[in-house]
């Protein structure tokens, strides 16, 4: 059942939780929804896998709690601190080796082409319209590409897009704008000129209000002898 409604999805968003210390269960489930190992499901499978975006949801529960709020006047952004970064991006490298490289014979990547694209090898090609690439776009990939064509890095940083896992989180509305970005990629180069007016609002998805934020987490700060922050204190002036 899952498989059939899942081939007739333009795009499928496939959740993973963060703090999930366990990948059997859900690469199991993918396998049989591509149609066993190997990827045997024939051209069905190659389309949904094609379909595919992973995403780790919730990494705003990840330890340490490093997170960054940048402030500017009455809002801010979320960004995670240098070591929770690195975690971040660690946890989302393993993700992508369980569940993006074991199909790397049927996924296809595609962007659109900025116009001035002339270059051509067994796996890349391109006309008019459309930068594609027949394989895995794995980090090593696009980097070797980058160094080639340095030009080009940010064509090869889209196609890299298609096969990463983004690590989100809704309540910090973290890395929602990049989900946008990789949601309207897979929807072909027509959708890019289609969206482009929400693309280029889609940075406004991780505005956060100060009051928001406040209520996120009940942060006290206390040096032993006087409190130096609430942020529960309604005191506060909106800018902190």
């Amino acid at each position: 059942m899952y498989r059939e409604k899942l081939i007739g999805c333009d795009v499928v968003i496939w959740a993973l939780h963060s703090d999930n210390r366990s990948t059997t269960y859900e690469a199991s489930c993918l396998r049989r929804l591509l149609g066993g190992t190997g990827g045997t499901g024939g051209t069905d499978s190659a389309a949904l896998a094609n379909k595919l975006t992973f995403v780790m949801t919730k990494v705003d529960i990840l330890t340490p709690p490093s997170w960054i709020f940048a402030l500017h006047r009455d809002s801010g952004v979320f960004a995670p601190g240098a070591r929770l970064a690195d975690k971040l991006a660690a946890k989302a490298l393993h993700y992508e080796e369980v569940f993006v490289r074991p199909w790397a014979h049927a996924l296809v990547s595609t962007t659109y082409n900025p116009g001035g694209f002339a270059h051509r090898d067994d796996r890349l090609g391109y006309d008019d319209y459309t930068i594609r690439y027949r394989g895995y776009v794995s980090a090593e990939v696009c980097q070797n590409y980058q160094r080639r064509f340095p030009a080009e890095a940010e064509v090869f940083a889209r196609l890299r897009d298609n096969h990463r896992v983004l690590a989100c989180s809704a309540l910090f509305r973290f890395n929602l704008a990049q989900l946008m970005v990789a949601v309207v990629n897979k929807l072909g180069p027509g959708a890019t000129a289609r969206f482009r007016r929400l693309l280029g609002e889609a940075e406004q998805l991780a505005d956060v209000p100060v009051d928001t934020m406040r209520g996120l987490g009940n942060f006290l700060i206390w040096d032993g002898a006087r409190k130096l922050l609430d942020l529960s204190d309604p005191s506060l002036p909106p800018k902190l």
